[in-house]
């Protein structure tokens, strides 16, 4: 019996290295990091559609982000929070005929109240949540099953180097990885 792919947007982050410890014996893990995407404005359409076209995974976790405070800019997070996101979506969306796919976004339980230090990370996921709502039932009827996880504040790297944030707040990413694979 052949196993499914799983492909994960973002697989060096602290949260995709316990979805994948957990699930490696279940599925064909394929990692998709943030040096294989590497993307800008300009490439990211053509490098998610190499991606998706090349691999025809059955599901898709997106766990790419970035924790952007105030001095960020605005491509630097909506980029990666939202716009990675918007081509997977648009990948799918322009597809006629599809074989039954999962789709699960990562958001974050900050779309819906935002920190005076982070507003466009906040405004990102939001972003996202609405992109989520608004193309759900279109994606169900190409047998698309769209979901999106919300975590709460983790601990891991990303947090660490937010010097206004407590680095040893937060849940454990095993905790919240097992949460996401009960959606697969």
């Amino acid at each position: 019996m052949t196993k499914k792919k799983l492909l994960i947007f973002g697989s060096n982050g602290g949260l995709s290295v316990n979805i994948i410890n957990l699930v490696k014996k279940k599925f064909e893990i394929i990692k998709i990091n943030k040096k294989i995407l590497n993307f800008n404005e300009k490439n990211m359409h053509s490098k998610i559609i190499q991606i998706l076209t090349k691999y025809n995974p059955d599901i898709i976790i997106n766990s790419s982000g970035t924790l952007g405070t105030n001095n960020f800019k605005y491509q630097e997070v909506f980029n990666t929070n939202f716009g990675s996101n918007w081509e997977i979506i648009k990948f799918y969306l322009r597809k006629k005929i599809i074989k039954k796919t999962k789709i699960i976004l990562i958001g974050s339980t900050s779309y819906n109240k935002s920190s005076k230090n982070y507003l466009l990370y906040s405004s990102s996921k939001a972003a996202l949540h609405s992109l989520y709502k608004g193309s759900k039932k279109i994606l169900k009827e190409k047998n698309i099953s769209l979901l999106i996880y919300h975590p709460k504040r983790m601990k891991t790297k990303m947090i660490k180097n937010l010097s206004f944030l407590n680095s040893n707040s937060g849940i454990s990413p095993v905790t919240e990885a097992k949460k996401i694979i009960k959606l697969i």
